[in-house]
């Protein structure tokens, strides 16, 4: 994340940085805060010099749609403003997927104690041969209320990155990208041994009285 200066009042979700990978031919909606109440933020993207304006609510709170092109290989850029600058850096526009589930979805690339995973060591060596490949792996952190951001910073894919990705989805990645011929962002949320409970809104489980919320 390029910022100038250092201590920008425009602050992004984790999953809103360097490296990601946006998705193609549509309408992307970027959020964030800033420390300042009823501020305009401008948004310019350079793939189109577009400028994209919103206006922060009295919590600083923001959020913004803008257009995506067709994908491409081409890294671009995203330019954020309140009079503060941030720039965002080595962008891909193309296929985005959410990936979910239990240890089967969570197992790296790398394996688990005792369990690794056939052809696993030329895959984590060819990995930087996956250009438009990128992931963002959400850590386990458990709540009862959607939250508005969360950690997992986007990774180009290299050897040292990959290693840690999950197999399923990093195969499902490197198929779709060359079939398609674009770039795949990978968006990898998983718990392995987690029961489905755990992955529904507060709300549905309330009508359950035998489900401890506490």
């Amino acid at each position: 994340l390029a910022i100038s200066p250092v201590n920008a009042a425009i602050q992004l979700p984790d999953i809103i940085g360097d490296n990601m990978v946006l998705q193609q031919s549509t309408n992307v909606k970027l959020w964030g805060t800033t420390s300042k109440a009823n501020a305009t933020i401008t948004v310019k993207t350079s793939w189109d010099s577009q400028t994209y304006s919103a206006r922060s609510d009295s919590n600083g709170k923001w959020s913004v749609l803008v257009s995506t092109p067709k994908a491409g290989y081409e890294p671009q850029s995203i330019t954020l403003s309140d009079g503060e600058t941030i720039k965002l850096d080595n962008i891909l526009i193309g296929e985005v997927w959410f990936c979910s589930g239990q240890s089967n979805m969570e197992m790296p690339l790398n394996g688990f104690s005792n369990n690794p995973i056939l052809g696993a060591n030329d895959d984590i060596a060819n990995a930087s041969r996956h250009k438009g490949i990128r992931f963002a792996t959400v850590p386990k952190t458990s709540a009862l209320t959607p939250q508005e951001t969360c950690e997992g910073k986007w990774q180009v894919s290299n050897p040292e990155n990959a290693q840690w990705f999950s197999a399923v989805a990093f195969h499902f990645a490197t198929s779709l990208s060359q079939i398609l011929d674009v770039p795949v962002g990978i968006i990898n949320c998983s718990w392995g041994g987690s029961v489905v409970e755990g992955w529904l809104p507060e709300r549905i489980l309330r009508n359950y009285p035998d489900i401890d919320l506490k």
